[in-house]
């Protein structure tokens, strides 16, 4: 009985959840509320790379964000950990675990930011993992 409790529990932690993500044209942040918070945002790798010039320093702009869908599963076990994918290219493209932002964007929406076809930054959103 155990067993059959855990297989569920595995199946349950590793459910796919998709979620959309907006796209802004013209390469500025719309004003509003929240222009400062997403033109402060960096990159939460650059602790790994202390020898960034300052502007790079940052998850770029607005023409950066990429619309696309999300997914999302879990390891489960006694400390899951989250692994999320992006739908790049007609395929699921997993984000480096290093691309994520911890915080939450403050309108609870999803962001993946793109460069020259590389990850920048990652902002999953609210009520995910």
């Amino acid at each position: 009985m155990q067993d059959g409790k855990r297989l569920c529990a595995a199946l349950l932690a590793s459910a796919l959840v998709v979620v959309g993500t907006p796209a802004f044209g013209h390469g500025e942040w719309p004003d509003g509320p929240h222009k400062d918070w997403f033109q402060n945002l960096q990159r939460p790798d650059n602790h790994l790379n202390p020898g960034r010039d300052e502007k790079s320093r940052y998850c770029c702009g607005a023409a950066d964000v990429v619309d696309t869908r999300f997914k999302v599963e879990s390891t489960g076990g006694s400390h899951p950990q989250d692994t999320w994918y992006a739908w790049l290219n007609e395929t699921w493209v997993r984000v480096p675990p290093e691309k994520t932002v911890p915080e939450f964007a403050p309108d609870g929406r999803g962001y993946l930011f793109i460069l020259g076809n590389s990850i920048q930054c990652f902002v999953r959103p609210r009520g995910s993992g």
